[in-house]
């Protein structure tokens, strides 16, 4: 092998720099849609526990007017699940769509406790080391 001239060598060097920022440029876009997926995520599992809370607390209904003027009662709190599990279905981990189903067919305080850890560890997953004992309620949750 002879001796790389400088502009070979910047030329190299020209073209690991190019290659580099295009994977730089493809782990950001991978970041963002990780993140943009992550926030949906989150907000459609917040969307989905409100349903749940009302199921238990019809006086908590009042948060859910401006969504949804039409639900009256747990029965329509129960369509409108039913419609966020559908949706679910795309975008869930395995554990979450099986609580919520749970839920769903045997509404629960356990059945409600299990779908919010199932959440949890979807969306944060180092952070599965709780029970539904530890995050029951002492008064209404038991």
């Amino acid at each position: 092998m002879h001796p790389m001239n400088p502009i070979e060598i910047i030329l190299a060097l020209l073209g690991l720099i190019g290659i580099g920022g295009i994977i730089a440029n493809v782990q950001t876009k991978h970041k963002e849609l990780s993140f943009k997926a992550l926030e949906n995520k989150e907000r459609r599992y917040k969307s989905c526990l409100l349903y749940m809370d009302v199921y238990f607390n019809p006086s908590n209904i009042k948060y859910l007017s401006s969504r949804q003027p039409d639900i009256h009662s747990s029965s329509d709190v129960i369509e409108y699940l039913r419609a966020e599990y559908h949706e679910m279905i795309l975008y869930a981990a395995k554990p979450v769509i099986l609580s919520v189903k749970a839920f769903i067919e045997h509404p629960s305080r356990d059945n409600f406790l299990a779908s919010v850890l199932a959440m949890r560890q979807d969306l944060w997953t180092k952070q599965s080391n709780l029970t539904i004992g530890d995050v029951a309620l002492a008064k209404g949750d038991a």
